[in-house]
């Protein structure tokens, strides 16, 4: 089952830029390839380890509760940033997770990661 992580950014993300620089500090070989506001993560050996949506504004007060529950408060309006992980591949949870706090540090928010829920 792929691991779903959800960045909360107040400000819109660059998603691409946080990403270029992932690889060298998760000390990992990696590739990025952004089209339009999406972008993908693949491994040394060219297998897609992280898919990432173009980001959405969220200005509905409310909405981010009724989507991922009591357990991430997130005034609007936020930057939603869904990060989904391959499923099969032993590191990919560990970039999603990386990608979403890299994005936080970078542009304030919350980091949703599934857990306890």
């Amino acid at each position: 089952m792929s691991t779903d992580v959800v960045a909360l950014t107040k400000d819109r993300p660059d998603v691409g830029a946080v990403l270029e620089g992932l690889g060298a500090r998760l000390q990992l070989p990696m590739a990025v390839s952004a089209h339009g506001g999406a972008c993908r993560v693949y491994d040394g050996a060219g297998r897609l380890v992280v898919h990432i949506p173009e980001p959405v504004l969220i200005g509905v007060p409310g909405e981010i509760e009724r989507l991922l529950g009591g357990g991430v408060q997130a005034a609007p309006p936020v930057w939603w940033v869904d990060i989904r992980a391959a499923a099969d591949l032993a590191d990919a949870a560990r970039i999603a997770r990386a990608c979403a706090e890299e994005l936080v540090a970078r542009h304030g928010g919350a980091m949703w990661t599934g857990a306890g829920r």
